[in-house]
């Protein structure tokens, strides 16, 4: 005789590494993935479905632009019930927060998750609410943009789709930029192709323009419930040079002086209020400038950049876990001060074809070095760094201080060497910067 399911946890999205991480937690047969069948169709899910115990099943129902995985997710309510609502991935935010609320569960609200899935609607709410921002329009055309341009020849700008991930379509601008730059720009950006990440058919994509903040970059990572911060780590970032700020590094927690961790957190409690978030995760990012921090965007799901796993080696809990028993209605218990610090660097190489690929085993045997995972394969055609899917690998260590965990990081980033041979000029090695 079938066992009759228990209860199920919901990941709208099928994001292995969390769901890994769920594994070591969950009992067998308790989480259920609802993920698009656009997204399905693409990606190896169906390969990795048997690899979870946890894992009961892989419902397919659209949620990129689309209401079906609400629809879904409260059909399984109705046959098993359901005791939460996870969003695996960035595209999943509006459907895993509109389920929570069909539903009467925690989650960021409906409103709360519209806003944060649209960087406008963001920059909207927020500075009508009085916090600082920078000069921004919302752009249609290509002249759009060049208007825009002719606001402050001065300045520099950055272009953007407001509704998409990981640094696909950014750009930065330079002072001065001509109407064939902005036009060749707005063709890059609103031409960029995430592949197997986005369902082929009809979406809609908006894009803007601002001024581009100067002063360092961070990001922080909260959990918060009922619209009360319950958690906030800080994490420092390094970014690529040139037109694509594509992520390159980060390490956390962040040694930041007491006044600007004091006004970090301010800042993100002026940002839940602002937009209306109820529970859940968020990661946010702020430029330091010298007028203090100002917010860049911020997104209601786990960050990506492996930094849940960064927060877990440095704070010592398991935070993907502890998303999950909030979003169950349970209050976590969480670590006041982190035990150590935590970095990642990524690999990268400039376009060509990988012809070689080593130095990863003995740099997986340096101090510090927590993971190190090579995606490059002789053979792969290389674009060249546009976005955070180009990048080709990543090192993670762990280290007393930031600089500790940094230096760790880079000393093994730079013994991967990533040959490749452009055209027509002749092979050279790279790796992390």
């Amino acid at each position: 005789m079938t066992q009759p399911l228990a209860p199920q946890l919901v990941m709208v999205g099928f994001f292995p590494a969390f769901i890994r991480s769920l594994e070591r937690h969950l009992p067998p047969r308790s989480l259920t993935v609802v993920e698009d069948p656009g997204v399905y169709a693409k990606k190896p899910i169906a390969a990795m479905e048997g690899s979870f115990r946890c894992l009961t099943e892989v419902r397919l129902a659209a949620y990129q632009q689309s209401g079906d995985a609400v629809d879904e997710i409260v059909r399984l309510h109705r046959e098993t019930g359901v005791t939460g609502v996870l969003p695996g991935l960035e595209y999943a935010v509006e459907a895993a927060a509109e389920a929570a609320a069909a539903l009467g569960l925690p989650g960021l609200g409906t409103g709360a998750a519209r806003t944060l899935r649209d960087k406008i609607l963001l920059r909207e709410t927020t500075t009508a609410a009085g916090m600082a921002a920078p000069d921004f329009a919302e752009l249609t055309s290509a002249d759009d943009l060049a208007a825009f341009l002719a606001r402050d020849p001065g300045r520099s700008t950055v272009l953007k789709p407001a509704n998409r991930q990981a640094s696909l379509g950014v750009r930065f601008l330079p002072p001065g930029a001509s109407r064939d730059e902005a036009a060749t720009a707005w063709r890059a950006t609103t031409g960029a192709d995430e592949g197997a990440q986005i369902a082929d058919r009809p979406m809609t994509w908006r894009y803007l323009a601002e001024e581009r903040l100067q002063g360092p970059e961070v990001s922080v990572e909260a959990l918060v419930a009922g619209g009360r911060l319950l958690f906030l780590n800080v994490t420092a970032k390094t970014t690529a040079d040139g037109p694509h700020p594509v992520e390159l590094g980060h390490v956390l927690p962040a040694a930041l002086p007491a006044a600007t961790d004091t006004a970090l957190r301010t800042g993100m409690e002026a940002l839940v209020g602002a937009v209306g978030i109820g529970s859940g995760i968020l990661c946010a990012e702020w430029i330091l400038t010298d007028g203090g921090p100002v917010l860049v965007e911020c997104a209601g799901r786990c960050p990506g950049d492996s930094l849940m796993e960064l927060i877990a080696l440095a704070w010592g809990d398991d935070f993907h876990h502890r998303l999950a028993d909030l979003l169950r209605g349970e209050t976590p218990v969480l670590p006041d001060t982190a035990e150590r610090c935590a970095a990642i660097r990524f690999l990268h190489a400039p376009p060509g074809t990988v012809t070689d690929v080593d130095g990863a085993e003995e740099a997986r045997r340096l101090p510090g070095v927590s993971e190190l995972a090579v995606t490059a394969v002789p053979g792969q055609a290389v674009g060249g760094l546009h976005s955070s899917w180009d990048r080709l690998g990543h090192v993670i260590a762990v280290g007393a201080t930031p600089e500790e965990a940094l230096a760790a990081a880079a000393t093994a980033a730079a013994r991967v060497r990533i040959t490749v041979t452009p055209e027509p000029a002749a092979a050279q090695p790279a790796h992390a910067v």
